[in-house]
């Protein structure tokens, strides 16, 4: 499988990450910024509708469960 890099992903790299699970989400937020994403997060999916509301994100993660 090839390395797919940001580059080849696109110019934007703002990135949305929902999850209720906190030690979880700042880990998962750590590490995607190591890879060059612009990271917010939201601790449910109410305020992560606000925040893609306010900002649209390129990508976003979403933890329905």
């Amino acid at each position: 499988m090839a390395d797919t890099t940001l580059q080849e992903i696109g110019a934007d790299k703002t990135l949305l990450l929902v999850d209720d699970d906190e030690p979880f989400l700042r880990r998962l937020a750590k590490a995607m910024e190591k890879r060059g994403f612009e990271v917010e997060t939201a601790g449910s999916v109410e305020i992560g509708k606000a925040i893609a509301t306010a900002r649209t994100p390129a990508y976003a993660v979403v933890d329905l469960r």
